[in-house]
C-alpha cells in the first residue's frame, strides 16, 4: 500500500512546527513497517524538489511562482496537482483540511482520503490570533476565510473519513465545516523514552514553540524576571529573523533565563526531563505536540489553554493570565512529581508511537480500494 501524507510542512526542511513534527513521527513510523509512504509539503527555504528522510520521500512544490494574486496560487496548484498524480497513492491523508486537501480529492478522485483536524480555526479562533497577529485583520481576511470555509466543507463532504487529534475539537469541526457525523478520534505519535530522567536539583521551567507572535513568548521571558529562584530554558526560535534577533538582544543578558534556538531530539529530550514544568503561554492552542512530549518525560504543564482537560489533570491551569500565580502553585506543590507520571501514564496509553502508528495501519487497511 501507498501512503501520501498531505501536510503544510515537514519538521527540519526549513520549518520547526508541531504538524511538521507529527507528519515526521507519522511518516517514519509507516516506512518502518514497510509501507511506501511519502510527503507532499509546500517548499521551504533551501529544501530540494525531493529530500529522504529516514526512508520517507518528502515532495514539495513552490508556493509562490512569482504571479500576482490569484493567478501565483493557481500556477503553485497546478504544480501540486502533478505531485499527486505523480505519487498514485491508495490513500491521501490531509493532516489538516487545506486547500491542498480539496485539490488532492480532485486530482485523485477514484483514491481514498482521510483528513485529521490538527488545530481547526473557527471564527472565535480567527478572532483571538488576531488579537496578537494584525495580518488576520479586516475585511480582505475575513472574505478569504469566508471562501476557504466554503471550500473546505466541501473538502470534509467528499473525505472518505474523519478524524481529529483530540476529542475536544470534534464538535468544533463538525460544527464549522458543516458535516453531519461527529469525526473519530486517531491520536497523534509520540516517542517516550524508555526511561524518565531525574529533574533538575534546581527548580526549571522550559518553553517549547515557535517565538512567532501567537506563542507570546516574551511572556515566558518575564517570567524569568520575575522568579530569579527559577532556571527558564526557551528552545525553538522565531521564522522571522528580524524579530528573532529582537528578542535575543532584548532578553538575552537574563542571568536565569537560557535561549537555545533549535535543539536537537537528544537535547530537547534533556530538557523536557530534566524541567520542573513545560510553559506554554500561547494566545490560543488547540492540542499541541509540545504538551504531549513535556508529559511523556514525567514534566507537568503550565498553560492558560486545557485541551481534554489536559493541564488541569496534569499541570496548572492559567487563571486570569497570571503565568506567575500559576508558577508559584507549581513550586508549592508536593504532587507536582506526580502530576507529571500521572501524565506519561496517560500518553503512554494513548499517544505512545508505536500504538498510534498501529491505529492508523488499522485505518488505511480498512479503506483499502
Amino acid at each position: 500500500m501507498r501512503v501520501c501524507l498531505v501536510s503544510p510542512e515537514f519538521f527540519g526542511l526549513g520549518v520547526h512546527g508541531g504538524f511538521g513534527y507529527v507528519t515526521k513521527t507519522l511518516s517514519e513510523g509507516l516506512a518502518d513497517r514497510g509501507f511506501d509512504v511519502c510527503v507532499v509539503t509546500p517548499r521551504r527555504k533551501s529544501q530540494g524538489a525531493v529530500e529522504t528522510v529516514n526512508g520517507v520521500k518528502v515532495l514539495s512544490y513552490k508556493p509562490y511562482t512569482g504571479l500576482p494574486g490569484p493567478a501565483g496560487t493557481l500556477a503553485s496548484r497546478r504544480s501540486y496537482i502533478n505531485l499527486i498524480r505523480e505519487v498514485d497513492a491508495d490513500v491521501y491523508h490531509s493532516q489538516a483540511v487545506s486547500l491542498n486537501t480539496y485539490v488532492a480529492q480532485s486530482a485523485a478522485p477514484d483514491k481514498r482520503h482521510l483528513i485529521t483536524f490538527q488545530d481547526p480555526y473557527d471564527e472565535r479562533e480567527w478572532a483571538r490570533i488576531a488579537e496578537v497577529e494584525p495580518r488576520y485583520r479586516g475585511l480582505k481576511h475575513g472574505v478569504r476565510v469566508k471562501l476557504e470555509k466554503h471550500v473546505l466543507s466541501s473538502a470534509c463532504r467528499r473525505a472518505d473519513a474523519l478524524y481529529t487529534q483530540a476529542w475536544f475539537l470534534a464538535e468544533k469541526a463538525r460544527r464549522y465545516y458543516g458535516f453531519k457525523e461527529s469525526p473519530g478520534f486517531l491520536p497523534n505519535p509520540v516517542p517516550i523514552p524508555e526511561t524518565p530522567r531525574g529533574k533538575s536539583p534546581r527548580p526549571t521551567a522550559c518553553f517549547l514553540a515557535r517565538w512567532d507572535p501567537q506563542k507570546r513568548v516574551e511572556l515566558f521571558f518575564r517570567l524569568a524576571l520575575k522568579h530569579p529562584e527559577v532556571h527558564f530554558i526557551a528552545m525553538g526560535r522565531s521564522h522571522d529573523e528580524a524579530r528573532d534577533r529582537e528578542l535575543r538582544e532584548g532578553y538575552g543578558g537574563v542571568p536565569n533565563l537560557q535561549l537555545t534556538g533549535f535543539v536537537s531530539e537528544e537535547e530537547k529530550s534533556r530538557i523536557l526531563g530534566e524541567s520542573w514544568v513545560l510553559v506554554n503561554t500561547s494566545v490560543r492552542e488547540a492540542l499541541p505536540v509540545s504538551f504531549l512530549e513535556a508529559l511523556a518525560h514525567g514534566t507537568p504543564i503550565i498553560s492558560g489553554e486545557d485541551p481534554d482537560g489536559l493541564t488541569a489533570d496534569y499541570g496548572y491551569v492559567v487563571e486570569d493570565g497570571d503565568y506567575s500565580a500559576a508558577v508559584k502553585r507549581l513550586l508549592a506543590d508536593d504532587e507536582r512529581l506526580g502530576k507529571g507520571y500521572r501524565g506519561r501514564r496517560h500518553v503512554e496509553e494513548v499517544h505512545e508511537a508505536g500504538k498510534a502508528v498501529d491505529r492508523h495501519v488499522k485505518i488505511y487497511e480498512s479503506l483499502e480500494v
